[in-house]
């Protein structure tokens, strides 16, 4: 009786998973993966990292008061010595916060019980191979494009204000 309803409770759903590693384009990857996880561990997954990120950013958005971020402190366990104010090592907003104490560890309590001992078929591709082989499906590799061309962005605005 116990075992029907283990089985029951513990079906396993298969699914792909795409994602990339690296921010500059010769050295970017697409990585695709064909899961085989327990249901609800796909389901807190999907929780915790499509939903649970959107709160992670836009709480960027919620800046902390100015007596907050001008605390100063020791924040670096590994370098005792360093001294620097609450904005200089966390940020400005609710972000970091919520990321280090909500965010990430949910995520990584997830990720430790699915399973990724077991051996999922998967192939790591660089972006022109993604582009050539889906081009039939644009959706896997264009978020990649996405997210490099903002990189850039990013990377250009920085540089700007080092100039200034």
């Amino acid at each position: 009786m116990l075992s029907k309803i283990k089985k029951l409770l513990q079906f396993r759903i298969k699914r792909w998973h795409v994602a990339m590693w690296g921010w500059d384009e010769k050295d970017i990857r697409v990585l695709i993966c064909l899961e085989d996880v327990i249901w609800y561990w796909a389901v807190l997954e999907w929780l915790f990292w499509d939903v649970q990120t959107y709160v992670c950013h836009y709480s960027d958005f919620i800046k902390l008061p100015k007596w907050v971020r001008n605390i100063r402190g020791h924040w670096d366990d590994d370098d005792p010595e360093y001294e620097a104010t609450w904005e200089d090592w966390y940020g400005d907003s609710l972000h970091s916060i919520w990321h280090c104490n909500v965010c990430d560890p949910l995520l990584q309590w997830v990720w430790k019980h699915k399973d990724f001992h077991k051996a999922w078929p998967q192939w790591e591709l660089t972006l022109d191979e993604a582009r050539e082989k889906f081009a039939h499906d644009p959706e896997i590799w264009e978020w990649v494009e996405k997210a490099l061309k903002e990189h850039k962005e990013y990377d250009a605005e920085k540089a700007a204000e080092k100039l200034e």
